[in-house]
């Protein structure tokens, strides 16, 4: 009498008849796993140490040994479980169990409810990242004998998808068996037909798309690492646009799964990345290399290739969305972005493997670059240990000496203690990087940061105009520029980089709405500039430019609380001395700054 059922793929768990969540640990549902797939109801002791730990050591013997109280303790706490242990093995009572993996273990004839039932399944990783430290090539056996029915069920049930319902579920199946095998001839050359049959797709035919596709002729079963990860990140929908931008990126998704060139991440893992408050570091999870990015905006749609190691903008292209020009040449826009992106994955192989052949490099610039996300001097300065830390790795890693720039840049600012040491430090470091990768925009952006602070603003907007043109769509680089043009006296040029900024990256650090709301003020729009500085994630940073906005909107009564939040954060502040470090191109400007710090208090 089945009395559990055990769920392997996402998140381990084991429920009782009343669907109460079962209280044991990780390991003990891996070993449940384990011992079900492999038929065993008995395992001896020494073979479970080495299936979790890999070796006998003292100190696995004693993590095995708590292992081992914990799931007693949970029996003696009341639950009823299907685990025990003797003093030298583990005892399973395997009838007593079901198991989400079973339905690849069923018998009946390859059914559109099957392939349902696979598809759902297989939308979370089985045991993904599981503490079996000793069974990693079990695992991948156990996958690829399930990608393999996948395959099996695919491929029986693709005459039968003939209804709409039924073409849409082989589809997106197709499509997440790609993200697994993005070398398997057959499957891709079945979606494509598919999706032609309809009218949809793109003129290349499968045969076309093998003999584009690097490697044709090798095994349909490469190891997944070897080949880089790309995530299709849709624009959000908007009303009476949705579905003729749904049916282009249909298009481009079907079109890129064809190249083989790279393992295209299936639409529900990336929409689950574009929904995640915290990106980066779902991109790093499931190991992307490469971004497309879209935005709708009045002007069309953008849409962007992004290269994450250097976090560089490879291609970009902006259309229009008439109802009119899009129904006539959504296939022909399907094709070109496919094109594009595939002669970008190709010239970027080279410096794509320097990258994967590093990882370790890159994971820990990860670490330090998500720490720059937010505008804290804390965080600021977790950021630069955790680069210093990379350059400790690979001292010639150009992107961490960019960001190593970027946090003494922002300890300048955030201080206002005047200290010249920071700026001299952010702009060696920034010379550094352009001369390791002169094409690298952000280290461009930085060394034209470092000199605005440093007060030479006309040497700062030319090194920042050609970082711009090295990345024309780089939203960092953008509002960079937009905070130098600010200082320059041209705030509204300023606020329309910022904007432009914003428009490219809408999930973006706090600094793009500091530069809005200091621009906004310039201009003599001070509601605005609070409005601006109230999406920050964390508004602390701009308190002074917060209290004297509201100064000059004339709310007095909060413009002192965040005089008095401002002084907190730092009490050393001295207005004179901020006023004359501050590098602007008109004296108007300072003045008009300097008047809202005294309504506000300062």
């Amino acid at each position: 009498m089945t009395r559990f059922y055990l769920q392997t793929f996402g998140k381990p768990a084991l429920r009782d008849e009343q669907g109460r969540t079962v209280p044991l640990p990780e390991r003990a549902l891996v070993l449940i796993a384990y011992m079900m797939i492999e038929n065993r109801t008995e395992i001896p002791r020494e073979r479970l140490v080495s299936l979790f730990h890999g070796n006998t050591l003292p100190t696995a013997l004693a993590s095995f040994r708590k292992l081992v109280e914990r799931v007693r303790r949970c029996a003696v706490e009341g639950w009823e479980i299907p685990l025990s242990f003797s003093n030298d093995a583990a005892k399973l009572d395997p009838d007593s169990i079901a198991a989400d993996f079973e339905v690849f273990a069923e018998s009946t004839p390859s059914s559109q409810d099957l392939l349902r039932k696979i598809f759902e399944l297989l939308q979370a990783r089985f045991l993904e990242n599981a503490p079996l430290e000793g069974a990693h090539a079990w695992i991948s056996i156990q996958q690829d004998r399930w990608l393999q029915r996948f395959r099996q069920v695919l491929l029986d049930t693709r005459a039968a998808a003939k209804m709409p319902e039924q073409q849409s579920l082989w589809k997106e199946s197709a499509k997440l068996f790609l993200e697994y095998v993005p070398q398997d001839y057959e499957v891709a050359g079945t979606l494509v037909q598919i999706h032609r049959r309809n009218g949809e797709g793109t003129r290349q035919s499968p045969a076309a798309a093998l003999r584009s596709a690097p490697g044709a002729g090798q095994s349909l079963w490469p190891p997944s690492d070897l080949i880089p990860r790309l995530v299709l990140l849709p624009p959000d929908e908007e009303p009476g646009r949705s579905s003729l931008v749904h049916s282009l990126f249909e298009d481009i998704t079907i079109g890129l799964c064809a190249l083989r060139k790279v393992a295209v991440v299936a639409p529900h893992t990336a929409a689950r990345i574009r929904s995640h408050p915290d990106r980066i570091a779902q991109l790093e999870k499931y190991r992307i290399s490469y971004v497309v990015d879209a935005a709708i905006s009045s002007e069309g749609l953008y849409v962007q290739l992004v290269f994450l190691p250097t976090d560089s903008v490879l291609w970009a292209e902006r259309f229009r969305l008439e109802a009119g020009d899009f129904f006539l040449h959504r296939k022909a826009m399907a094709e070109m972005i496919v094109r594009y992106i595939s002669l970008q994955l190709h010239t970027s192989e080279e410096e794509l493997a320097d990258y994967r052949g590093d990882p370790e490099v890159y994971h820990s610039y990860l670490v330090g670059s998500q720490h720059l996300r937010h505008s804290s001097l804390q965080e600021v300065r977790r950021a630069r240990r955790a680069l210093y830390e990379t350059l400790k790795l690979r001292e010639d890693f150009a992107p961490a000496l960019a960001a190593l720039s970027r946090t003494y840049t922002w300890e300048w600012v955030l201080t206002a203690s005047g200290d010249p040491a920071f700026l001299t430090k952010a702009r060696d470091y920034a010379l550094a990087a352009v001369a390791k990768a002169p094409e690298l925009p952000m280290a461009h952006r930085e060394l034209g940061m470092a000199w605005l602070y440093l007060g030479d603003v006309d040497h700062s907007l030319e090194v920042l105009d050609h970082a711009e043109r090295l990345g024309p769509h780089l939203a960092d680089t953008i509002c960079g520029h937009g905070d130098a043009l600010v200082h320059a006296s041209q705030p509204a040029e300023g606020l329309a980089k910022a904007i432009k900024g914003l428009s490219l990256n809408p999930m973006p650090p706090d600094d793009y709405y500091w530069v809005a709301a200091g621009a906004s003020y310039f201009l003599g729009h001070f509601e605005e500039a609070v409005a601006w500085i109230e999406r920050m994630s964390d508004p602390a940073p701009a308190q002074r430019l917060l209290a004297a906005s509201y100064a000059m909107a004339g709310d007095l009564e909060q413009a002192r609380q965040h005089r008095k939040r401002a002084l907190q954060l730092n009490p050393y502040f001295e207005l004179a001395k901020w006023l004359s470090m501050l590098p602007v191109k008109e004296q108007w400007q300072k003045e008009l700054y300097r008047e809202g710090l005294r309504k506000a208090g300062f």
